[in-house]
């Protein structure tokens, strides 16, 4: 009973043990058992409950889930605050374009005229004014295409 001698905060004896009738000497063993297996098992319960808890409220937020793979019960994403700007480039911004190459520095012109509407399929008559104007660049060999398109 050298490991059983202090038990809940009681200390038994080595005098009181050998005066304790057999069948109580494998109760109290079998007991202390039970209790170690016990407490063991609910170490284990207590590990699993964890896991479920932290599965349970996993969100996108707390997690790489999408949205998509949130609980019924969790909590919507709150709105951002709208700044009252317009979409787009603000006034003062400085624009980042490409500008078109002069048609003379380009090294060819092709004009593409189409023989039908691309819409309703009529044949077209005339020629546009305006034509839409697409460049091509080729920088490995520093020369400009000039595409132009009339639709």
């Amino acid at each position: 009973m050298n490991e059983n001698c202090l038990a809940y905060g009681i200390e038994i004896s080595d005098l009181d043990w050998e005066k304790t009738p057999a069948i109580v000497k494998q109760l109290v063993e079998k007991m202390g058992q039970h209790i170690k297996q016990s407490e063991k098992e609910l170490s284990d319960l207590k590990a699993q409950h964890q896991e479920l808890l932290e599965k349970i409220n996993r969100t996108s937020k707390n997690s790489s889930s999408p949205p998509s793979l949130d609980p019924l019960n969790a909590e919507k994403r709150q709105e951002k605050n709208k700044s009252g700007k317009k979409r787009g480039g603000q006034p003062g911004h400085k624009g980042h374009s490409r500008f078109l190459y002069d048609v003379s520095e380009c090294e060819s012109v092709l004009d593409h005229h189409p023989q039908t509407c691309k819409c309703c399929g009529e044949k077209l008559n005339g020629e546009d004014a305006f034509p839409y104007r697409h460049q091509i660049s080729c920088c490995a060999a520093k020369f400009n295409i000039l595409h132009y398109l009339y639709f």
